[in-house]
């Protein structure tokens, strides 16, 4: 019973058993909150039927495709769901990878767009787009990379806890689970695949856009020619084979992802130099943004985070039942909070050079020029790199089956990323329109939602292990009890209940910390976010 000893703890917790319907509650004697079956109607150690919730079988073990033995029966049905999710694993756009794979994928959104305009120079002091003093900006970097890091396990304990790694699949949990809401389960499944494609895009027809916006003052076209249409274009030539991968394990997307962070740390040690020698000039990469990447939201959006549930199954994926315990090395969590530490200590040092060293300007016009263009070639290098990851991740559009048949082509993400061309050629009012909604979009996603499931799972949903009240009494043990416990006898509970309360005062402060964690993740941080973001599209600050 230890690994169903935590009430609230999901790391530790074990769900029901699919097969059986049923699981352990402590509760009061008259059972008058669920149903009862047990040997003594007095007994505070009561069976629950679970009669609502019998439609999806569930994995039983507290390890992401590992499963414990009940009875042949059990066995096979669990083998046979393993291995249809390891297939569907196998098959995804985020198969199993190394650790190293892993961690280079949680740390690559951190270290793009986001962290590249809080530390871009605005050529008259003030910081660039992000706007913010040394004392400002510090404290945002540190606020948000732990509520990034906090986003990323508060993800993790609840795929754990549901037993379920695809986002589709923990938000049906959390509120559709249960027979005769078949209507319910398609609308989410529906509403989740839109918003998660959607956002992808938007990411890059921003990334698209920042590109361009880089490249044009460089660049010198006859009047007659849309400059920005044809150098969209070109780049979109050149980044397209990268598009069409399959997956996040294919080898030219694994090595331009490692490319594109060493591009980010060759442009942030120029970027110091630049400012060290005086080569100040305003850095286009903020013209297609809207009113809301100014300030703080900025580093709200260097800190937010995708595909966190994919990349925790790919890791898992790759654990085989009844092999060895995992290294440490492929702890999610370790690589996680890894890849945030490391992502704010590369950023941290530009905004302490940026306010303690006051520039000058001692370069000749020659070597500015050529060192803008260094600049620009390192800041195009690391977005672009970028934009693939989010066409290759998006859910792929219902193409009719005859067409799939006829053709290997990948029309699917073909017509995603002509989407993405088209978006990015709009008009700059247009352009930050959207970009607007991307940060807003992105900052939900990241710091709300999780927020919001982890709340609606533990403080709505009846608790998928055993909970002793506190007034619970403790039956004695008599001494013509059998040596082994039936957790429906009432005369041998106390050795259980004494165990269960010894856990659940050991991990009281634990699960404190977790119900702060998220409601500051929810209220202050999401509904504060959104105010400030509403009054300013409204022009009230």
């Amino acid at each position: 019973m230890s690994s169903e000893a935590e009430p609230l703890n999901p790391e530790n917790a074990s769900p029901r058993s699919s097969t059986s319907s049923n699981s352990f509650a402590i509760g009061s004697p008259s059972g008058r909150h669920s149903p009862v079956s047990a040997i003594d109607s007095s007994t505070a150690l009561i069976l629950v039927h679970d009669n609502e919730e019998q439609d999806e079988p569930e994995i039983h073990d507290a390890e992401m495709f590992e499963f414990t033995s009940h009875s042949d029966d059990e066995d096979e049905l669990q083998e046979h769901e393993d291995e249809i999710q390891l297939e569907r694993l196998r098959s995804s756009a985020v198969p199993p990878m190394s650790s190293a794979s892993i961690f280079l994928y949680l740390l690559t959104p951190l270290l793009k767009l986001g962290a590249i305009l809080i530390v871009d120079e605005s050529g008259d002091g003030t910081g660039g787009v992000a706007g913010v003093s040394l004392k400002t900006g510090l404290v945002a970097l540190i606020l948000f990379a732990l509520l990034c890091g906090l986003s990323r396990q508060v993800w993790y304990i609840v795929a754990r806890y549901v037993r379920k790694v695809d986002m589709e699949e923990v938000l049906l949990e959390t509120f559709a689970k249960g027979r005769g809401r078949e209507k319910t389960r398609s609308f989410i499944r529906s509403t989740v695949r839109f918003a998660t494609g959607f956002l992808r895009i938007l990411m890059a027809v921003v990334y698209l856009r920042a590109c361009v916006d880089v490249l044009l003052p460089l660049i010198s076209l006859p009047s007659a020619v849309p400059e920005r249409a044809v150098i969209t274009l070109l780049l979109s030539l050149l980044i397209s084979p990268l598009c069409f991968a399959k997956s996040l394990a294919s080898t030219p997307i694994l090595w331009t992802s490692w490319l594109s962070i060493f591009t980010f740390i060759a442009w942030l040690t120029a970027s110091g130099y630049a400012h060290a020698k005086g080569i100040l000039s305003v850095n286009p990469t903020g013209d297609s943004l809207g009113v809301l990447w100014q300030g703080i939201s900025v580093f709200a959006f260097a800190f937010t985070t995708s595909c966190t549930l994919p990349l925790y199954a790919s890791l898992r994926g790759t654990v085989q039942p009844g092999g060895p315990k995992s290294k440490r090395s492929r702890s999610f969590k370790l690589l996680s909070a890894i890849s945030v530490a490391l992502a704010s200590l590369l950023i941290v040092p530009l905004i302490f050079f940026r306010s303690i060293i006051p520039p000058f300007h001692a370069q000749s016009p020659s070597q500015s020029a050529t060192f803008k263009i260094l600049l620009a070639g390192l800041n195009v290098t690391t977005l672009a790199f970028t934009i693939p990851l989010f066409i290759i991740t998006t859910s792929a559009l219902p193409i009719p089956l005859s067409i799939r048949r006829n053709t290997n082509f990948p029309v699917s993400k073909a017509i995603m990323w002509i989407t993405c061309i088209l978006l990015a050629l709009v008009p700059r009012n247009i352009a930050r329109i959207l970009s607007d909604l991307t940060l807003v979009l992105a900052f939900l996603g990241t710091y709300v939602v999780p927020a919001i499931i982890h709340i609606t799972i533990f403080n709505f949903r009846r608790p998928l292990t055993i909970v002793i009240p506190p007034s619970t009494p403790v039956t004695p043990l008599t001494s013509s009890s059998p040596h082994h416990l039936h957790p429906s006898d009432s005369r041998n509970d106390e050795l259980l209940q004494r165990k269960e309360r010894t856990l659940q005062r050991r991990r009281l402060g634990k699960r404190l910390i977790w119900d702060i964690g998220v409601w500051v993740l929810l209220v202050p941080i999401g509904g504060g976010g959104l105010a400030w973001a509403g009054g300013r599209i409204l022009g009230k600050w």
